[in-house]
């Protein structure tokens, strides 16, 4: 391997290490929001609501870091898909129904979405850790 091709390698491992993180930490705001979540379903009210809202705000800050690097991962390894459904798109009216509607039937509706960004999350950290594998491999 030349020292370019190594320096290439090099630089795709770092931008993937960097989405592998920003994802993990997509996936931790995630997971909180879908606590919250949960305890707004069985025993929430207004306040878990907007508690809930304000996780999700955190996760959706969370998935555009890690979009953002996992687009600079792919501008470095083109093996990387489905960077497009990282998205957490719960919608301003379900949002506004959740808090001041606070019925089970929107609990479930915004608990799924969460549930729907969490499997794209675990789909591309997987995704991220076997294009990591291959390439440290090349090392």
């Amino acid at each position: 391997m030349t020292p370019s091709e190594r320096r290439e390698v090099a630089e795709a491992v770092a931008a993937g290490r960097r989405a592998l993180a920003s994802l993990e930490e997509a996936a931790d705001a995630l997971d909180s929001a879908s606590n919250w979540g949960l305890f707004d379903m069985v025993l929430g009210g207004p306040i878990s609501s907007m508690v809930k809202h304000w996780r999700l705000g955190g996760a959706r800050e969370a998935l555009d870091r890690a979009r953002a690097d996992l687009y600079a991962f792919t501008r470095e390894v083109n093996d990387v898909s489905g960077i497009e459904s990282l998205r957490v798109d719960v919608g301003a009216v379900a949002s506004a129904l959740d808090v001041l509607v606070d019925n089970p039937f929107v609990d479930l509706y915004v608990q799924k979405k969460i549930q729907d960004a969490d499997e794209n999350v675990q789909a591309a950290i997987a995704a991220t850790r076997t294009v990591l594998a291959r390439l440290e491999a090349l090392r």
